[in-house]
C-alpha cells in the first residue's frame, strides 16, 4: 500500500498563492480547495503552512482527539492587545484555570435568571419599532444592536444607562479594526501606527476599559458583587481570588464576541423565515401556545419551544456564524494519511462540513426537521460552536438568549425582505449579509 505524505495543493498566484482570494472571499477559497479532497494545502507566503481539513474524523481529531498538540494562531497572539489574556486568546494552565473558574458562571441555572433581562431588551426594541411601524430596517443592525443589549444588561445589571451606548459604538469599532486583520500580512508593529483606523480603535479600547474598570472596581470597593455576570465573575463558586484585569479581559472577550454570534445567527434566520413564511407561522404558533396569553418567555417556557430552536439550528447549518476558525499545530501531525508539519494552521470550515452533501441530504435546503427531537447528527458534521474541551463557553446563554428573543419578536412582528435583491454572505467577524438586510416590518394583530 503506498503512504502518502504531501495531499493535494490549491497554488493561485504566483508567490502571493491565494492569499489574495482569501482576503476577498475565504469561503469560496475554501470550497475551491473542498473540491481537491479532504485535506488540502493552500499556497500562502509565510512560515506557517496552511491546510483545509474537511472530514468530520479530522475535525474530531484537532479538537478533540488531539487538542493538546493544536494552540491558538498567532491571530490570537495578535488580539492580545484588545482582549488581554481572556478565554479566547489563553492557552496551556492559564486557560485551564480561567475555563475552571469561568464555568459556574455560564452553567444553565445561572442563565436562567437573564431570561427577563434578555426579553425586556427585545421589548424595548419592539416599542421602538412600533414608532416606525411598516417602515424598512436594517435587521442585521438590528440584531447587532438588541443582542449587545442584552450582552450588557446581563453583564453589567439592570437598565441600559447612557454611557452604555459609548461601550456599543466602541465595541463596533473594535470589531471592525479585527475583521480588517484577519488575512493581513502586515507586520505587528504597523498596528501602532497613528493611522485614522488605529486612532479609533484605541480611543474605543479607552472607553470600553474605563467602562468595565469603574464598574469592577466600585463592586470591589463596596463589597458587593451584584447579580449580574461581573458579579458570578467576581464570586467565583472556588474561593480563588481572581485578578481584576482577568474579569476586564474576560468582559471584553465577551462583549466583542459573545453578541456577535447571536445576532449573525437571527439575521440569518428571519432571512430563511421569509422565505419560507409556512416556517415562520409555524413558529408563530407554537410560541402563542407556549406563552398561553403572556407577553414575556420564562426559561422554562424556552424549553419547550422544540421548532423555535429548530429552526435556530438549521439557519446555524446553513450560515454557521463563524465560517471557519484555525488552530496551530504545535507539533508534527497525520491527519488523513497526510503529513501536517509543526507550525502549520489548519482551517476547519463549518461553513463547508455543513453544507456537504454526502454529510446533509439535499444541504442547500433549509429544512429545520433535521434538528427536531429524536433526530441525530453525525459528530462533528455540526459545529457552529466548535467542539471539544475548547468549545464555547457561552454556547448556552447564546440558545438560550435567541430562543427568548424569537419568543418576544415571533408573537408580534412579520419581517419581509424590502426587494428582491440576491443576499449575498460576508465574512467579517462573523458571516453576515454583505451590505445589510433590509426588511420590512408590519405587526401582527
Amino acid at each position: 500500500m503506498i503512504t502518502r505524505h504531501a495531499p493535494p495543493m490549491l497554488r493561485g498566484l504566483p508567490v502571493l498563492g491565494v492569499l489574495p482570494a482569501l482576503a476577498r472571499d475565504s469561503l469560496a477559497v475554501f470550497g475551491q480547495a473542498r473540491a481537491l479532497g479532504s485535506v488540502v494545502r493552500l499556497a500562502v507566503p509565510g512560515r506557517h503552512p496552511l491546510f483545509l481539513l474537511a472530514d468530520p474524523e479530522h475535525i474530531r481529531h484537532v479538537l478533540q482527539d488531539n487538542h493538546a498538540n493544536y494552540r491558538r494562531t498567532p491571530f490570537h497572539d495578535r488580539l492580545k492587545s484588545v482582549l488581554g489574556e481572556g478565554l479566547v486568546t489563553s492557552e496551556g494552565a492559564l486557560w485551564q484555570r480561567q475555563r475552571r473558574l469561568l464555568q459556574p458562571a455560564f452553567r444553565a441555572e445561572r442563565i436562567r435568571r437573564f431570561v427577563d433581562a434578555m426579553g425586556a431588551a427585545a421589548s424595548d426594541l419592539i416599542t421602538r419599532w412600533r414608532t416606525d411601524a411598516d417602515q424598512v430596517f436594517d435587521v442585521s443592525n438590528e440584531m447587532s444592536d438588541l443582542t449587545l443589549d442584552v450582552v450588557i444588561r446581563c453583564m453589567f445589571g439592570g437598565e441600559r444607562r447612557g454611557g452604555d451606548a459609548e461601550i456599543g459604538a466602541a465595541v463596533q469599532e473594535m470589531q471592525a479594526w479585527i475583521a480588517a486583520r484577519f488575512w493581513s500580512v502586515a507586520p505587528d508593529w504597523t498596528e501602532r501606527l497613528p493611522t485614522p483606523a488605529n486612532v479609533r480603535f484605541r480611543r474605543a479600547l479607552a472607553t470600553l476599559d474605563a467602562a468595565v474598570a469603574a464598574i469592577v472596581n466600585g463592586r470591589i470597593a463596596t463589597g458587593e458583587a451584584g447579580d449580574d455576570m461581573i458579579g458570578m465573575l467576581l464570586s467565583t463558586e472556588d474561593g480563588a481570588p481572581i485578578d481584576p484585569r482577568q474579569v476586564r479581559d474576560e468582559v471584553t472577550t465577551t462583549l466583542l464576541a459573545g453578541h456577535e454570534t447571536s445576532a449573525a445567527a437571527l439575521t440569518w434566520t428571519w432571512h430563511l423565515l421569509a422565505h419560507h413564511p409556512q416556517v415562520a407561522e409555524a413558529v408563530h404558533n407554537e410560541v402563542a401556545k407556549t406563552l398561553e396569553g403572556r407577553t414575556r418567555p420564562t426559561a422554562d417556557d424556552l424549553g419547550r419551544l422544540d421548532l423555535t430552536r429548530a429552526v435556530l439550528q438549521e439557519a446555524m447549518r446553513l450560515y454557521p456564524p463563524a465560517g471557519w476558525f484555525g488552530r496551530l499545530a504545535a507539533g508534527p501531525d497525520r491527519v488523513g494519511g497526510y503529513d501536517i508539519p509543526a507550525g502549520s494552521i489548519v482551517i476547519l470550515s463549518p461553513w463547508i462540513m455543513q453544507r456537504d452533501p454526502s454529510l446533509w441530504p439535499d444541504p442547500e435546503r433549509f429544512d429545520p426537521e433535521r434538528f427536531m427531537p429524536g433526530t441525530r447528527t453525525a459528530p462533528y458534521s455540526y459545529f457552529p460552536f466548535g467542539g471539544g474541551p475548547r468549545s464555547c463557553i457561552g454556547t448556552h446563554f447564546a440558545m438560550t438568549e435567541m430562543l427568548a428573543i424569537m419568543a418576544m419578536l415571533a408573537p408580534a412582528v412579520r419581517l419581509r425582505h424590502a426587494s428582491d435583491a440576491p443576499v449575498r454572505p460576508e465574512l467579517l467577524v462573523t458571516l453576515r449579509p454583505a451590505g445589510g438586510l433590509p426588511m420590512r416590518v408590519s405587526f401582527r394583530s
